[in-house]
């Protein structure tokens, strides 16, 4: 891994250009563990972390508009409303309606930190009554308050790896940290997703 993580060090450091299309690409359809990830490539002097802000920010932006622009479709809107239509999905966005207060910004806050529900959740949101402008402005605030949280996860593990590799100089206890910060917090999302998805069967 360490010769890995060298090789690609030199390889951005001759190709510039192509940290930022990795970023821009990675968080507008990685999501949580490609953020991760790259967190953990900027504390290994990778790539920098300005870039991974900004460019992450568009990236993230650019999907989420996608989503909503497709949630607006008669072909989603279809979908969503069918009987058929994921009862888990609809019942993680009741509870998160119910949660918010119908406050949009904080709707939208939650559904970042819900792994594997954003893509499905922006487009349940295109299908509301929400004014595009007022869903830029919302879903602007609620990926920085994303980025914030999720990059120092990925810079945690990072520097962990690095630590540990070299006090232990053993290279799977380091792995073996990275796969624990990533395990804790798909954990944690996994457990949001399933109280959002049982609150609406407790009131």
């Amino acid at each position: 891994m360490v010769e890995s993580i060298e090789w690609l060090r030199v390889f951005i450091f001759h190709y510039p250009y192509l940290e930022y299309i990795l970023i821009l690409l990675g968080t507008a359809f990685g999501g949580e563990l490609i953020l991760l990830a790259l967190g953990f490539l900027v504390a290994q002097n990778i790539i920098s972390i300005y870039p991974l802000v900004v460019f992450g920010f568009l990236g993230t932006l650019f999907s989420d508009t996608l989503w909503f622009l497709l949630g607006r479709t008669s072909i989603i809107k279809r979908m969503v409303a069918h009987r058929y239509a994921d009862t888990t999905i609809l019942a993680i966005n009741k509870a998160v309606d119910r949660v918010s207060g119908g406050n949009h910004l904080i709707a939208f806050i939650i559904a970042k930190f819900l792994v594997g529900t954003r893509i499905l959740l922006m487009m349940y949101v295109g299908t509301k009554t929400i004014k595009f402008k007022d869903f830029i402005r919302n879903d602007m605030v609620a990926i920085f308050c994303w980025l914030i949280v999720v990059i120092p996860i990925g810079l945690l593990s990072g520097f962990g790896f690095t630590y540990l590799a070299e006090i232990l100089e053993n290279i799977y206890a380091a792995i073996g940290f990275i796969l624990l910060i990533i395990f804790l917090a798909i954990v944690l999302e996994i457990w949001l997703k399933n109280r959002f998805a049982h609150m609406n069967n407790e009131v």
